[in-house]
């Protein structure tokens, strides 16, 4: 269980970086986009979850935030609140 301001600072977070993690969810690599701190970094709040394959591992986009990139499409956005 986390506090709402660790809450909002993931969402601040995966806002931020929104361009970057869809194109990651599409396939690219995130080392394209992220230095190893920063992957570090993301992988520990849980950005990113890694995954092992045959030949190392790969950083994916984890549940969570998945849910906060799609929660804030353009379609998802109220009108009303512009």
């Amino acid at each position: 269980m986390s506090s709402p301001e660790v809450e909002q600072s993931f969402r601040n977070i995966v806002m931020f970086y929104s361009k970057e993690l869809k194109q990651v969810d599409a396939g690219l690599k995130s080392s394209v986009f992220f230095n190893e701190p920063q992957r570090k970094k993301l992988t520990k709040i849980g950005v990113f979850h890694r995954i092992y394959i045959h030949k190392g591992c790969r950083l994916l986009l984890s549940d969570k935030a998945k849910q906060v990139l799609n929660s804030m499409e353009p379609s998802n956005i109220n009108p009303s609140m512009i």
